[in-house]
């Protein structure tokens, strides 16, 4: 069995989240989707929260099924401002915070409501190790919104360490960046 990641001081380099959203629209002011321009959706993991939002799609549509990459290789907006490296998150803040999705909906429509098919979040770190977080939604998804709950809960679904070969590469990248030090 693998070592735990979130045992180590490891920094995390990338938080990928995968989300779909329901393909129905029932209920009065439900679309299923959301207004992107009057919503908000916010990752929280390690202690603070992320904006999860992209320029070049229309978030959280009926139907569609997105991925928002935090750190290494983002295409979130503001990605500066939404990095786990700044500062630096580590595996080991992962043992003392929850990790969940929260929507903020639009002060202008009360009855918006967004459904939420499934959720994932991937945390990589500088070793490659990684750790899955999803949500129990079910099969019929989870409707969220002013009146019907704002935050779904994830919890921790898989863990993989890189193999040995990866982890020796590491080591020795690790080993030429370290100056040796000789003790008399």
């Amino acid at each position: 069995m693998s070592p735990d990641p979130r045992n180590s001081n490891q920094a995390i380099t990338t938080i990928s989240v995968r989300i779909k959203t329901g393909e129905d629209g029932a209920g009065e002011g439900a679309s299923g989707g959301v207004d992107h321009y009057r919503t908000d959706v916010y990752l929280g993991i390690t202690g603070r929260e992320f904006f999860l939002a992209r320029s070049d799609i229309d978030d959280f549509q009926v139907g569609s099924g997105d991925t928002y990459v935090l750190g290494d290789g983002a295409n979130v907006i503001r990605p500066q401002e939404n990095d786990p490296r700044k500062p630096q998150r580590r595996f080991g803040d992962l043992w003392h915070e929850p990790v969940y999705l929260r929507f903020r909906p639009s002060t202008e429509t009360p009855l918006d409501l967004w459904h939420v098919a499934s959720v994932e979040a991937t945390v990589t770190g500088a070793d490659g190790s990684t750790l899955t977080y999803s949500a129990d939604i079910g099969a019929d998804g989870i409707w969220l919104g002013r009146q019907a709950g704002q935050i779904i809960h994830l919890s921790l679904g898989s863990a993989a360490t890189p193999d040995a070969s990866q982890a020796r590469t590491s080591d020795r990248n690790l080993k030429t960046a370290i100056t040796p030090v000789t003790w008399h």
